[in-house]
């Protein structure tokens, strides 16, 4: 399989193999002030913010159908608390994204609960955020695995009811909008 690696400001449309990778401008992104259909679903328990709406808006014109977001880095206190104020917030990070075919929990050994290795699932393509954690790719419909690359394995944090890792559904036609949170190192 080719690694795909994407360029900064710099649009891949001409891949070797049949799924292409896209990095976009977020400057441009930011700019943006049309919203997002709101018939557009999100992955169980993935809420979209602003700025993936805006991006998803921004490469409507681009992407015609896969995924898009951004890859969100989460430390420090996230407890609410008189006392003790919480940390900052959410920073878009880069990393390396790995999309695997649907992955249940038994199909990879896990670690700590969030760091999964010997994954046994295909890896279908892999791409990397721009500097401020913005990523799109363009797959064919179905259903899939998305992991961020970590120190100690690929990391993911989210299961649905039935064991699935971080599953993202593509339909026909349409981007599917994902906010991955990186909060390993968070405290709730």
């Amino acid at each position: 399989m080719n690694k795909l690696l994407l360029l900064p400001l710099f649009l891949l449309a001409n891949c070797s193999s049949s799924t292409s990778v896209q990095q976009y401008d977020t400057q441009q992104m930011e700019t943006t002030t049309e919203q997002v259909p709101q018939d557009q679903e999100l992955p169980t328990g993935v809420a979209a913010s602003p700025a993936v709406e805006r991006l998803l808006q921004a490469q409507k014109s681009t992407l015609k159908q896969g995924i898009a977001g951004r890859v969100l880095w989460v430390t420090g206190n996230q407890m609410p608390s008189p006392d003790v104020p919480r940390s900052s917030g959410k920073k878009g990070v880069q990393r390396q994204v790995f999309i695997y075919q649907l992955t249940k929990g038994a199909q990879a050994t896990t670690i700590d609960g969030v760091f999964h290795t010997n994954i046994q699932t295909n890896l279908v393509t892999q791409v990397v955020t721009d500097a401020n954690g913005y990523f799109a790719v363009s797959l064919e419909p179905g259903h899939y695995s998305v992991f961020s690359k970590e120190e100690q394995g690929l990391f993911a944090n989210l299961f649905d009811g039935e064991g699935h890792i971080f599953p993202v559904e593509v339909k026909q036609g349409e981007v599917t909008p994902v906010e991955f949170l990186i909060n390993y190192n968070a405290t709730y």
